[in-house]
């Protein structure tokens, strides 16, 4: 019985912070693991940004110790509503492990990964068109 309610628990720690760090960008930051449980609800909520009018998406998996196949499709999902384009998907991915997921996939090719949050808001587009300088 404690195994379940542990997983229940380990389930409720995921959650996404949401904010708009200026005109036309949205930054996620997500906490917990992105798997099976949690795709769903941030594929929705990147695409709900998307359906908002946000131009450029950061994603901060600064906080996440663990991505599935799942979490991967959920980005997609998310680029894929976004549109092509220099800027507009970024992801923040500090961790070793968590960027080996990426390199695996070969979808380090797909996501700019940037170490840090600053460096991602930089390169993001904002309401101008281009990315950020400052």
């Amino acid at each position: 019985m404690r195994d379940s309610e542990s997983a229940v628990l380990g389930a409720s720690d995921f959650r996404v912070e949401e904010a708009r760090p200026r005109d036309g960008t949205v930054l996620f930051v997500v906490h917990g693991d992105l798997d099976l449980h949690s795709a769903d609800e941030l594929g929705d909520l990147l695409v709900g940004a998307v359906d908002r009018g946000a131009l450029s998406l950061v994603v901060d998996l600064a906080d996440v110790g663990f991505v599935d196949s799942q979490g991967l499709g959920a980005l997609l999902r998310g680029t894929r509503r976004l549109g092509a384009g220099e800027g507009r998907f970024r992801l923040v991915v500090p961790a070793p492990e968590i960027r080996r997921v990426f390199e695996i996939t070969a979808l380090d090719r797909v996501f700019p990964l940037d170490s840090t949050r600053e460096q991602a808001l930089a390169g993001a587009i904002g309401e101008e068109g281009e990315p950020h300088h400052g």
